[in-house]
């Protein structure tokens, strides 16, 4: 082929190439346009000039140099589209999440994206979920590492919590969770360390970090009031405030959501809350007017029957024991499947004993006894907590009362599971009935084998106290006052511990050990001042002083408890004894006058009785037989 047929081939072939080089160079410059528009570059223009030059020289090109400009502009094309993928992908990285976990909890969920300036955030949804839990998840998530102090009890790890909390850093979520149970962090770059704040001279964190979760709270309800999760926002800050001892800001939160968001799940729960929150303040009438809104709005909520528990138990502390035991009753007979009965049934018989019923309410707790009695469990006294060989050789004796009792024995197979904390009310509750009854072997029988069902049973000092009871009551001072002396040692931190002082002195001027019945009085004056039993604990020292024949320092002991005028009750009888102690200290007209001025006050028949008595034996001690004889016609009349 020679060289003339050759120069029109390739002028084809420039030409072709020419018009492949304009498409190409058309998306080049889309290409380059994208990424000058995401640099926020100005797009240039090329003149046209500038442009025919260009095209007048790739005509002149030799096919070689066409093929290399060709591979050049291919790598540039493909190192321009990679460039604009990287680009691409970070303007979109701080919307988009770099990390989601979910854990294997299905009411737990942890994620992370990365912030502005390179912060990493966290969001986290916690729905009753183990601390512990939490921690797992956030270790996996955040790579830290969390230390927990040795001296940190682990069940407090154990407390199940709720945090919802949206993009915060890392810091923030730890100091919620160990914040709130009043642990200090301390947080390094790959560690967190837990302790106590006593170690690191912190008077306390537990306000400081509610506080700022309280705030955090706020925070969403301010910035995002449209949020999804606004309505869990007001109900953990109720939550808060109620476990703050704060109930009547509690409330605000809790009718936030019952008046704006009435069909949200939470709405139930915040209605509950507004009962237990008027209760916490004791606002008896608008807490039973709460749990009515809840049963009559949730009649088939799994929290109706507890609700209704509620209104018995708020009527019972009205001493309305006869709405109360309706309550009650309705609750065995509509949820008898259910939790709230046993409790329900144990209250019904509280409220017959609050009503006087004793009678009543022994039946219903013998028979709840069958009912629910778990043969697995066998009554046991521990050797702190026996009563030595008098208790066994007293209750063993032969009682008629006995023959009639039900058989014990019953197939446990048939009873169902009664729980510990109600079995030990229970058997304590039939001890007490027999006692108030005045069937005090019976008393004895159930209350000396009520042992410890639980290490930490908070029934045993009241039935020890009870049993004690019995044994006085039966005149045998010497047992009582053994089980006094035990149960002051074994439970020094109970309330009944001035109460056992009390009837340990009283056992002892009963045996007339009246120097150390005062002795023992005045310690438990000492450790216990200022308790309900101080003016009985006073009392008892003035009739030790009265039987010692100590009549000025008697005198003295109950004046005071007059003077004091706490106890109207108390204020009479400490009068009239002040009288006798006068009267028997041969002062006859100052014994009458205190007579006479207990008569005033008094409108107890048999005392005015009693004392018109006193009075007529003081004018018969004057040789004043008239006067004697109208005191005794006012006695006499008085029976009439």
């Amino acid at each position: 082929m020679n060289a003339n047929n050759l120069k029109p081939e390739i002028r084809n072939l420039k030409i072709k190439e020419r018009r492949f080089f304009v498409i190409f160079k058309c998306t080049i410059l889309v290409y380059l346009t994208m990424i000058f528009s995401i640099f926020n570059f100005s797009s240039g223009y090329i003149e046209a000039d500038e442009q025919s030059v260009k095209e007048n020289k790739l005509l002149n090109s030799s096919l070689d140099e066409y093929k290399k400009s060709f591979a050049d502009e291919r790598t540039i094309l493909e190192g321009l589209k990679k460039l604009l993928e990287i680009k691409q992908h970070d303007a979109s990285l701080g919307e988009e999440m770099m990390t989601a976990l979910v854990t294997k909890n299905e009411n737990l969920s942890i994620s992370k994206r990365k912030g502005r300036y390179g912060t990493v955030l966290y969001s986290i949804r916690a729905d009753l979920v183990q601390i512990d839990k939490i921690l797992q998840a956030l270790v996996t998530t955040s790579g830290k590492k969390i230390i927990i102090d040795d001296d940190i009890a682990r069940d407090k790890l154990s407390s199940i919590v709720s945090i919802y909390l949206e993009d915060i850093p890392l810091v923030d979520i730890v100091d919620t969770i160990f914040g709130a149970k009043g642990f200090e962090t301390i947080i390094s770059e790959n560690l967190i360390f837990v302790t106590l704040p006593v170690k690191l001279n912190v008077d306390s964190s537990y306000g400081y970090y509610q506080e700022k979760a309280i705030q955090a709270y706020q925070k969403v309800m301010i910035k995002y009031p449209k949020y999804e999760g606004i309505v869990r926002a007001y109900y953990e800050l109720g939550n808060f405030y109620l476990a703050s001892n704060l109930p009547s800001i509690a409330l605000q939160e809790y009718k936030i959501i019952i008046a704006n968001y009435p069909d949200h799940p939470l709405a139930r729960e915040s209605m509950f809350n507004v009962g237990k929150s008027y209760e916490m303040l004791d606002d008896v009438e608008n807490a039973k007017k709460g749990y009515l809104q809840y049963v009559e709005s949730y009649p088939h909520s799994n929290k109706v029957d507890d609700a209704y528990l509620k209104i018995g138990d708020l009527w019972r502390k009205q001493e309305n024991y006869e709405k109360a035991i309706e309550i009650y009753k309705y609750i065995m007979e509509e949820y008898h499947d259910r939790g709230a009965a046993a409790f329900a049934n144990m209250r019904l018989g509280n409220s017959f004993v609050g009503s006087g019923d004793f009678s009543a309410a022994l039946q219903i707790f013998l028979n709840m006894k069958k009912k629910f009695l778990n043969g697995s469990h066998t009554p046991m006294l521990t050797e702190n907590t026996s009563v030595g060989n008098t208790v066994e050789n007293r209750s063993n004796q032969h009682n008629p009362e006995s023959e009639n009792r039900e058989d014990d024995r019953t197939r446990a197979s048939d009873r169902l599971v009664l729980p510990d904390k109600l079995r030990c009310e229970l058997e304590y509750q039939i001890g007490n009935c027999y006692y108030l009854l005045g069937k005090y072997n019976e008393a004895i029988r159930i209350l000396k084998n009520f042992g410890l069902y639980e290490e930490n049973n908070e029934m045993l000092d009241n039935a020890y106290y009870k049993l004690a009871d019995c044994f006085f009551k039966t005149g045998d001072y010497l047992t009582a006052l053994q089980l006094y002396k035990n149960a002051l040692t074994e439970f020094p931190n109970s309330s009944l511990s001035s109460y056992g002082f009390l009837y340990s002195g009283k056992s002892l001027r009963k045996m007339k050990m009246l120097d150390n019945a005062i002795e023992n009085l005045k310690l438990g004056l000492s450790r216990h001042y200022g308790s309900i039993y101080t003016d009985r604990i006073k009392f008892e020292i003035g009739l030790c002083y009265l039987d010692d024949e100590n009549y000025k320092r008697a005198l003295d002991v109950f004046e005071e408890i007059a003077e004091g005028k706490k106890d109207k009750d108390m204020v009479i009888n400490a009068t009239i004894y002040a009288g006798i102690s006068l009267a028997r200290d041969k002062q006859e007209e100052k014994a009458i006058e205190h007579y006479q001025k207990a008569l005033k006050g008094d409108s107890s028949e048999k005392r005015k009785d009693w004392v018109s008595k006193l009075v007529g034996d003081s004018y018969a001690e004057l040789g004043l037989p008239a006067e004697a004889v109208r005191a005794y016609q006012m006695d006499t009349a008085s029976d009439l």
